[in-house]
C-alpha cells in the first residue's frame, strides 16, 4: 500500500503537468481538462452592428499612468508574445460608477507567414484581422490578477484589431525590435526603447467599442471578463507582422494561428457605445446597410405575406 502511494505521489506532477498543458492545435478537447471551456460565457465572438444594442451609459474608455519603476519585461511563454505592465497603467470607465482595473498586461494573437489576412480572435461583420492585441486589466477590489481571474467580472479586457498599412508602425516599434530577442519558447528581455501605450491605443479610439461579458479565450477559459473590442483597427506593416510570425513555441515549432476559433453568442447580449455614424470604414458601413435593407424587405415581405394570409381565410 505504502509503495502505490508512493507511486502516485511520483507521478503528481506529471499528471498535473498534462492537465495544465494545452495548444491551439488540441482546441476541440480544452473543455475535457478546462469545464469553463464548455461554458455558455465564451470567448471570442464574432461582432455585429446590427445584433447589438448602443448602451449610452458606456463612456470613453481611458489609461491612466501609474508612477513605476518597474521594467517592462518582454516573454515569450510558448503560446504567444506578452509584454507584462504590472503598475504602470490603471484603465477607467470600465463601466458606469465601476472601479478602477489595473493593467497587467498585453499580448498577441496572429495567424502564420502564409496568411495575412486570419488571425484575430474576434471578427468584425465576420470579418478577421492578421492581428489581434489584448490589453488584460483586473479589478482593484482585488490583490492581484490570480485572486481576481475566476470572479465575475472581475477582469476586464481590451482587444484591439491589427490591419496591414504600407507604413510601419512607430508605437509598435519597440515590441517589434525586441521579438528577435524572444524568438524561442521561454525568452525574455527588458524593453528599453520609450514604449507608450496610450499612444499606441490612441485616446479617440477608446470612445468607440463593442462591449459584452465572456471569458478568457485560452485556458482555462474563466467565464469573468467583461469584453470591450475596439471598433477602429491600428495598422502595422506586414514587417512589423512577419516579426511576431517568427516566434517559435514548445518544441522549437514555429508559432502559428495563435487564436481561439469563434464561439457562439447564445442568449447574451451584445452592446456598443458607438452609432454607425461613428464607423469610419467604408466596407464595413456598406455591409451594415446592406444587412440592414435586407432585414427590412424581408420585414415587409413578412407583413404582406400576414395581410394576404388573412385576406384568404375571410374569402374562403
Amino acid at each position: 500500500m505504502s509503495q502505490f502511494i508512493l507511486i502516485i505521489i511520483l507521478l503528481l506532477p506529471i499528471i498535473v503537468e498534462l492537465k495544465e498543458h494545452w495548444s491551439y492545435e488540441n482546441i476541440t478537447i480544452w473543455s475535457h481538462d478546462n469545464r469553463y471551456c464548455g461554458g455558455n460565457l465564451q470567448s471570442p465572438i464574432d461582432l455585429r452592428f446590427n445584433k447589438s444594442h448602443i448602451d449610452r451609459r458606456l463612456k470613453a474608455m481611458y489609461l491612466q499612468k501609474q508612477n513605476s519603476h518597474d521594467s517592462l519585461q518582454l516573454i515569450n511563454n510558448g503560446h504567444t508574445a506578452q509584454l507584462n505592465l504590472k503598475n504602470h497603467f490603471v484603465l477607467k470607465n470600465v463601466a458606469p460608477a465601476s472601479e478602477d482595473y489595473r493593467v497587467e498586461q498585453i499580448h498577441f494573437h496572429w495567424g502564420h507567414a502564409n496568411d495575412d489576412v486570419n488571425g484575430s480572435e474576434h471578427l468584425l461583420e465576420g470579418r478577421s484581422y492578421p492581428l489581434e492585441m489584448h490589453m488584460v486589466t483586473y479589478s482593484s477590489w482585488f490583490s492581484n490578477i490570480h485572486e481576481a481571474m475566476s470572479n465575475t467580472r472581475a477582469l476586464a479586457v481590451v482587444g484591439v484589431f491589427f490591419e496591414l498599412s504600407f507604413e510601419s508602425n512607430p508605437f509598435l516599434q519597440p515590441i517589434i525590435n525586441a521579438l528577435g530577442r524572444i524568438r524561442d519558447n521561454g525568452k525574455h528581455v527588458v524593453i528599453n526603447e520609450n514604449f507608450n501605450l496610450k499612444a499606441l491605443i490612441g485616446e479617440k479610439r477608446m470612445r468607440r467599442y463593442y462591449r459584452y461579458d465572456g471569458s478568457l479565450t485560452t485556458p482555462p477559459c474563466y467565464e469573468s471578463v467583461i469584453w470591450s473590442v475596439l471598433q477602429e483597427p491600428l495598422q502595422l506593416s506586414s514587417e512589423q507582422l512577419q516579426a511576431f510570425q517568427r516566434l517559435h513555441g514548445e518544441k522549437s515549432v514555429l508559432m502559428k494561428n495563435t487564436y481561439r476559433t469563434i464561439q457562439s453568442i447564445g442568449s447574451r447580449k451584445l452592446f456598443r457605445s458607438f452609432t454607425s455614424e461613428n464607423i469610419h470604414d467604408d466596407e464595413i458601413k456598406k455591409q451594415i446597410s446592406s444587412s440592414t435593407s435586407y432585414g427590412q424587405y424581408l420585414s415587409v415581405n413578412m407583413k404582406f405575406l400576414f395581410v394576404l394570409m388573412n385576406l384568404l381565410m375571410l374569402i374562403a
